[in-house]
């Protein structure tokens, strides 16, 4: 590797220095370099026309007057007038399609929504946090007057986006920017969007605008890749001495820029962050960019692995579904590349190898009960891998082809719980009956677990305010069903479950917070913080939707709602609740509920 360096440094300076006199400017009238790369795509290979201004639905600017779309009848788009609206406010959600309404931001200071956006952790596990989080992101809405840089918020936004792996939906909030108020980080940020989706042509349109108005290193590096991308390998070369000359310590850069022209540099093992630009260097050369490398790097490179055809079948799968993990991406593409047999032959496939393989097994299964318990060694699989939500969403075409009939235990429960997570209450209402009739059946050892197991359906039945067979009597509820004499940790669900219910409105006596003390309690390693606890509280009594939104995920945290305190849990949902997000909490509480197993 050594060795090879200092050969390309020996050619290099040597082309500098012939390049130092006139003659080299005349490259242009040269015959064009015969290209020692893949040639690239048809798709990338026609410029797209340049945005001049901005396109219909964006939000236009007329000195202090600003106005922001909404949808009208039959699609039509109507624009409505909110006075001191900036910048900062365009989005690409309104209420008819999941946006927090306009006004979400009201009473809170202009400055404080960028404090609230930093703090926002946008990579969770939790699929409610991370619908909520997209939901704050892309919402249209009025920001109070006095931001100082509108911009930045704009851009914080999109920072945020690109990094929970959100390309497209970022890429749609920066086709609502007009060009009059791009800025240079806009710019970047627009590029390294286009480079992860294979936009290079675009990309390099814009770089050639963009390197006459921006400083650094980085439209250098664009325009580089560009000139190799049309075949300008001796420009490229140029450029490329040009930048080492600088003391770049881009060194994956320049192994890649070896490889796209012609040489045979490995890419170094090295600490520096794999960027989008790389990632594009990489797909254009057909380099092979491993999992591990994209992982490290971000999900919007994993995002990226997971869409590329041509790249490494396994390890589009493992970019896929950790991808699926965090919301990035839907179940689909894991389905489609399960299905054509990816981490069937990997040895090192782990426990993503393990649940690949169970849900080829189960999707090939007729019995029901076989197939049931394919699935159920599926999800037990996801658990010990930490996916178990995410699993719930790839496994459930299997679950709905299941017969809510006689199952494992466990099964049972968990079909219910999970079809009540995506929000099917028709489905789980057959298995809600379906524990109901074991209750009828056996040894009265095996009826009185029956009922135990009842009792917990039910719990989960009024947490998601399903409408079921489920009735909250107080007099008759047995917390014992959520306690374990062999782990006393689960005596706290108990606590977790009366919590829950009342917060949402059941009457919870004296007497069973008596008994949940009397069925063990221990404490619990969990996280809270009461400064943001206290703030929380104070944004929902005053009505501040974005404030409270915000500062919910903020208090839940990377771990998700089941994570923290039980008392921080109560704060969030009591908070959500007060600003109408009822149906939110009620998810939060059933994810926590679920992971806790209650």
């Amino acid at each position: 590797m050594t060795s090879s360096r200092n050969s390309r440094k020996i050619r290099l300076a040597s082309l500098l220095i012939a390049c130092s006199v006139a003659v080299a400017f005349n490259v242009a009238a040269q015959d064009k370099p015969r290209s020692l790369f893949p040639i690239p795509k048809p798709s990338d290979a026609a410029p797209a026309a340049p945005r001049l201004i901005p396109p219909a639905g964006t939000i236009q600017t007329d000195g202090e007057k600003r106005v922001i779309e909404r949808s009208g009848e039959k699609g039509a788009l109507v624009v409505q007038s909110l006075g001191g609206l900036d910048a900062a406010s365009i989005g690409t959600l309104d209420a008819a399609t999941g946006g927090l309404g306009t006004g979400m931001w009201n009473g809170t200071a202009p400055e404080r929504v960028v404090t609230l956006l930093k703090y926002l952790p946008v990579v969770t596990t939790s699929p409610r946090m991370q619908e909520l989080t997209r939901r704050l992101l892309l919402t249209a809405a009025a920001i109070p007057q006095g931001l100082e840089q509108p911009t930045e918020l704009v851009q914080l936004r999109l920072e945020k986006l690109q990094e929970a792996g959100l390309v497209q939906d970022a890429s749609a909030l920066l086709a609502k920017i007009p060009m009059a108020i791009m800025t240079p980080d806009l710019a970047r940020i627009q590029a390294n969007l286009r480079l992860l989706q294979g936009k290079n042509a675009e990309v390099c349109q814009q770089a050639a605008v963009q390197k006459q108005q921006s400083k650094g290193p980085f439209w250098v590096k664009v325009e580089i890749f560009c000139n190799l991308v049309d075949g300008k390998v001796e420009r490229a070369e140029l450029g490329a001495a040009l930048l080492e000359e600088q003391q770049s310590a881009d060194t994956v850069f320049f192994d890649l820029f070896d490889r796209l022209a012609g040489g045979k540099s490995d890419i170094s093992d090295s600490d520096e962050p794999l960027t989008a630009l790389h990632y594009a260097m990489a797909r254009q050369g057909e380099i092979k960019i491993p999992f591990s490398l994209a992982k490290n790097a971000g999900y919007d490179v994993l995002w990226a692995l997971a869409a590329q055809k041509t790249a490494d079948k396994n390890d589009r799968l493992r970019a896929a579904y950790t991808s699926l993990t965090v919301g990035s991406l839907g179940p689909a593409l894991s389905h489609t590349l399960i299905t054509e047999g990816a981490l069937a032959d990997a040895p090192d496939g782990g426990g993503l190898g393990e649940i690949a393989t169970l849900y080829r097994r189960a999707a090939t299964e007729i019995d029901g009960a076989a197939k049931a318990r394919i699935v159920g060694e599926l999800w037990a699989a996801a658990d010990r891998d930490g996916s178990y939500l995410a699993a719930a969403k790839l496994t459930l075409p299997l679950l709905e082809n299941i017969p809510a009939t006689r199952q494992n235990d466990e099964f049972e429960i968990d079909a219910l719980r999970f079809f009540l997570a995506q929000g099917d209450t028709a489905n789980a209402q057959k298995w809600e009956r379906q524990v109901r009739r074991g209750a009828l059946r056996g040894t009265n050892a095996e009826r009185e677990a029956a009922r135990k197991r009842i009792t917990r359906v039910d719990a989960y039945m009024l947490m998601s305010g399903a409408p079921g067979i489920a009735r909250w009597n107080a007099a008759n509820f047995d917390l014992s069903s959520f306690a374990d004499a062999e782990n006393l940790n689960k005596g706290e669900n108990a606590g977790f479950l009366l919590m829950v219910l009342g917060e949402f409105g059941e009457a919870i006596p004296d007497k069973l917070w008596s008994e949940a003390l009397t069925v063990g309690q221990v404490p619990r390693a969990s996280f809270s913080n009461l400064v943001i606890e206290k703030n929380l509280v104070l944004a929902s009594e005053a009505g501040r939707v974005g404030e409270t939104v915000a500062l919910a995920l903020t208090v839940l945290g990377d771990g998700g709602p089941s994570k923290v305190s039980t008392t921080t849990l109560a704060t969030v949902l009591s908070s959500l609740k007060r600003i109408g997000m009822e149906d939110e909490a009620r998810h939060l509480a059933m994810e926590a509920a679920i992971l806790r197993d209650i």
